[in-house]
């Protein structure tokens, strides 16, 4: 061990008092009914029980074999007694098992735990490129030093006093800081960058090395960057736009792949880090909401950025509402939802952002939300009558006099069809050019997909262009 370094001693029968933990700092020097001191010198105390001590080397002894002694409270005779040797450094890394091998106490760059996908809770690789904050102990006195049984500052950090080397899967690592971490007595925090040239390995041997002394070999578990990708979005409520904190999302891999979740915040958005290449199905889920799914693909090395996904109250049976969001708010892009069915005669209506509801006397269809510059939602509610034909479209409205335009493809839109109290249909953009999104029709109960592009110009025209 070395001076300054978290240490346990085991014995038997050291105390009947009960098992004590200490919540003060500094930290006690007596714990239940029990005092160590290593060559004289009271240690500071973390926990005592009848069996175990957990301790911290007092920073003042000297390398060397040190004598261990354990007193009760009042007594002059040790109850237990033994050899210790002390030396400058001691590397030791914390493991998630507390066996000092296989995975180590590490966190991601993110504040996650360095594991293998939710080997506990919540757990999961980090890709390379990415840092890990390791923790260890015995990287012995500091500079500056810190007073036994005191937690490390922050203002200044206590740094090692020489330099600490980390190889992980064999491979040498930067080493952004080595030094006791701040709020914590004699805990080591060693942050290191993991290797680009490592390869995905949820066991990669880790060894840390201080003062040609070297730790006890763990693990990291290690995705390469090129392999996995990464995942982000919002969800809203597709009437009002305002976001849905506390919303459920998993991805769920069409194959092979470990299934993906997260929960969104207050303000309803979302990212999911570290996810193996390939094709998913995201499925979200909120209190009082329809459940929504849509397709998304994840690529090694890129961030897949799903637009909004916007929830639904549920509907009365035969009712539809449908709901267009996109991926990105582009500046000076406007798209419009636009809805057409039969009217009077042989005329048909048409519900658009000059025309929020229909024409007839009991209101079939209404324009519930038009969002002007944002990434959406534009939402439609529809209750259909008879076999009568409605159509439902999205126009660029901002490049309406630019034929061929391919911004409407390239912001990525998707448009999200419900009926009663399940989503129906999920409809991506078509790639190409075109400023009218000709998406779908329904007649009675059946919904068919049309999925073109087209241009139009004049937004009123689209009554009677499609």
């Amino acid at each position: 061990v070395a001076p300054g370094s978290i240490a346990a001693l085991f014995g038997s029968g050291m105390t009947g008092e009960a098992s004590q933990t200490a919540t003060t700092l500094p930290l006690p020097t007596t714990l239940a009914g029990l005092t160590v001191k290593i060559n004289g010198v009271a240690a500071p105390l973390f926990y005592a029980s009848t069996t175990q001590i957990n301790l911290q080397i007092p920073g003042s002894i000297a390398p060397g074999t040190a004598n261990v002694e354990v007193f009760a409270v009042g007594g002059t005779t040790p109850v237990a007694t033994g050899p210790v040797v002390i030396a400058d450094s001691s590397p030791g890394v914390f493991s998630i098992n507390a066996s000092g091998r296989d995975q180590a106490a590490a966190l991601n760059s993110d504040y996650s735990i360095n594991a293998a996908f939710d080997q506990i809770p919540g757990s999961r690789p980090e890709v390379t490129g990415k840092y890990v904050t390791i923790f260890a102990t015995g990287v012995g006195n500091t500079n500056p030093l810190v007073a036994d049984g005191q937690a490390a500052s922050s203002t200044p950090l206590a740094v090692a006093t020489s330099t600490t080397a980390v190889t992980i899967g064999g491979v040498s690592a930067e080493v952004l800081f080595s030094g006791l971490a701040p709020g914590f007595v004699g805990l080591w925090q060693i942050n290191a960058f993991l290797p680009g040239s490592l390869a995905t390995n949820f066991a990669t041997p880790l060894r840390v090395e201080l003062r040609s002394r070297a730790s006890t070999q763990t693990t990291l578990a290690v995705a390469s960057q090129s392999e996995y990708g990464n995942a982000g979005g919002s969800v809203v409520s597709a009437l009002t736009g305002a976001a849905i904190g506390g919303a459920a999302l998993t991805l769920q891999p069409t194959s092979g792949a470990t299934v993906r979740s997260a929960t969104t915040d207050a303000a309803g958005n979302f990212a999911v880090s570290v996810i193996a290449a390939g094709s998913y199905t995201v499925v979200t889920t909120a209190s009082g909401f329809v459940t929504a799914s849509q397709g998304a693909s994840i690529v090694g090395a890129q961030t897949q950025t799903i637009p909004p996904i916007a929830l639904t109250e549920p509907l009365a049976g035969g009712q539809y509402r449908v709901v267009v969001t996109w991926q990105t708010a582009s500046p000076g892009l406007d798209l419009d939802a636009h809805l057409t069915g039969p009217s009077a005669g042989s005329s048909r209506f048409h519900v658009w952002w000059n025309g929020e509801t229909d024409t007839l006397n009991a209101t079939t269809a209404r324009l519930d939300r038009d969002d002007l510059n944002g990434a959406g939602p534009e939402t439609v509610t529809l209750s259909p009558q008879g076999t009568n034909n409605y159509r439902f479209s999205v126009h660029n409205y901002s490049d309406r006099d630019m034929p061929g335009s391919t911004r409407l493809f390239n912001s990525h839109p998707v448009a999200r069809i419900y009926r009663g109290n399940q989503q129906i249909a999920v409809v991506s953009a078509p790639s190409g050019g075109g400023t009218l999104w000709k998406i779908f029709e329904v007649v009675g109960d059946q919904v068919t997909v049309i999925n073109q592009l087209s241009d139009e110009y004049e937004p009123s025209n689209i009554k009677t262009s499609y």
